[in-house]
C-alpha cells in the first residue's frame, strides 16, 4: 500500500469551540471507488493510560465519521491490543513503535509541526498582508470533518492569497511558496475525496456536479435557490413596497456566480489522467511544503506543476510569476535548515526586512 498523505495537530472545532486536536490524520485511496481518513491518537508519556485512550479514540472516531482509528502507545501487553481489536481500533504497541524509531531516517529530511510553524514566525505580517499563522491553524480545520466543496472553495481563496504573497514579500517568499505548496496539497485531497463518488459518472454529469460545487458549495445550485427564496420571500412579506430588491438580489447574485471561471478548473480536475493523480500530488507537494530543503516550482514533478499552472489560470495569475520566482530563489542554505539547525531568533537576524511593511 501506498504510504498516506498526513497531517499532525488537525482541531477538531464544534460550533465555534475547540473540542481537541487530532494527533495525526492521514488520508489514503485504496482504490478509484474508495477512501480512507484515519486519526491516530499518540502520546508519549510514562503511563500510557491506553485503555482510556481508546475509549477516547472510538468516541473521537464515531463524531468525525473517518474511516478509521489507531492508538500508538508505548504499552507491550498483548490484552491491550485484544482490547482494541474488541473496539474496532487499531494498536500499535512499543514493540512496533520501537521497530519504526530504527527505520525513521526519512523523517529527518522533514520539519516537524513546530518547526514549520517557527518558520512561519520568521515572517511578521503587517495587518494589510495577513496574518499566516493563524491561516494555517484554521487551514487544518476542515480536515476533521468537512472534506468537500465548502474546504476546497475555502482552501482556494487561501491558496490564491499565498500565491501573491509568494510574489510581493521578497525576503520570505520561500515561506509563501511552502503555504502554496500546503493548501494546494488540501485542494488536490479534497478534490480526490468527491471523485470517489463520480468515479462512474457520464463526463458531462461529473463536469456538471463539478461546477454546481465549485459554485454553490457543498449546498448546491438547489441549496442556492432554496436560500434565495427564503430571502425574497422575506421581503415581499415584511417590506412588500421594496418586492423589487428580491427580483434584483436574485438576479444580482446568480450572473455573478455564473460568471465564475469554475470550467477551467472542473474540465482539468474532471480528466481521468489528472483524477487519477490527485493523490499523488496531494502527497508530493505536502512533503514539499515541509521539506526540510526548499524544493522551487519547476522542481516539482508534471502533475504538480499542472495542478499549479491550472490554478493560476482559475485566478487569473501569471504563471510565470511564480515558476520564475521560484527559479530566481537564492542558492543558499534553505531557511528551514537554518531554522532546524539554530532556532528562530538566527533566523530573524539573517533575514534583513522582515519587519518592512510589505503591502497588498
Amino acid at each position: 500500500m501506498a504510504f498516506p498523505s498526513r497531517w499532525t495537530a488537525v482541531p477538531f472545532v464544534y460550533e465555534g469551540f475547540d473540542v481537541t486536536d487530532v494527533d495525526i490524520w492521514l488520508y489514503d485511496r485504496p482504490s478509484s471507488v474508495s477512501r480512507h481518513r484515519i486519526i491516530v491518537d499518540i502520546k508519549n508519556k510514562k503511563t500510557p493510560q491506553v485503555i482510556e485512550r481508546i475509549f477516547w479514540t472510538k468516541g473521537l472516531k464515531e463524531v468525525l465519521g473517518v474511516e478509521q482509528a489507531i492508538v500508538a502507545t508505548t504499552d507491550k501487553r498483548t490484552a491491550v491490543s485484544d482490547f482494541g481489536k474488541e473496539q474496532d481500533i487499531l494498536i500499535l504497541d512499543g514493540a512496533f513503535l520501537e521497530r519504526l524509531n530504527k527505520t525513521s531516517e526519512a523523517l529527518d529530511k522533514r520539519l516537524t509541526e513546530e518547526q514549520f510553524v517557527e518558520l512561519l514566525g520568521t515572517y511578521s505580517p503587517t495587518k494589510a498582508s495577513g496574518d499566516w499563522k493563524g491561516r494555517y491553524k484554521g487551514a487544518k480545520r476542515p480536515l476533521a470533518r468537512d472534506i468537500g466543496y465548502n474546504a476546497i472553495n475555502s482552501w482556494l481563496i487561501d491558496a490564491k492569497f499565498f500565491g501573491e504573497q509568494a510574489q510581493l514579500v521578497v525576503t520570505h517568499n520561500q515561506v509563501a511558496l511552502r503555504m502554496l505548496y500546503m493548501f494546494i496539497s488540501f485542494i488536490a485531497i479534497a478534490f480526490d475525496f468527491v471523485m470517489k463518488d463520480l468515479a462512474f459518472a457520464e463526463p458531462m454529469a461529473k463536469l456538471a456536479a463539478l461546477n454546481d460545487g465549485l459554485r454553490h458549495g457543498a449546498q448546491g445550485a438547489a441549496g442556492t435557490k432554496r436560500v434565495l427564496e427564503l430571502a425574497t420571500g422575506l421581503i415581499d412579506q415584511y417590506a412588500p413596497e421594496q418586492r423589487h430588491l428580491g427580483a434584483r438580489i436574485k438576479e444580482g447574485l446568480n450572473k455573478e456566480l455564473e460568471s465564475i471561471p469554475t470550467k477551467i478548473l472542473a474540465e482539468y480536475v474532471a480528466k481521468q489522467s489528472v483524477s487519477q493523480e490527485l493523490f499523488a500530488v496531494a502527497k508530493e507537494l505536502e512533503a514539499a511544503a515541509y521539506g526540510s530543503a526548499f524544493v522551487p516550482p519547476n522542481g516539482l514533478s508534471p502533475s504538480a506543476k499542472g495542478m499549479i499552472g491550472v490554478l493560476l489560470d482559475f485566478w487569473e495569475m501569471d504563471r510565470k510569476a511564480i515558476f520564475q520566482n521560484g527559479n530566481s530563489l537564492k542558492k543558499s542554505e534553505d531557511l528551514a535548515e537554518i531554522a532546524k539547525k539554530s532556532g528562530s531568533e538566527s533566523v530573524r537576524t539573517l533575514l534583513p526586512g522582515m519587519e518592512s511593511k510589505d503591502k497588498l
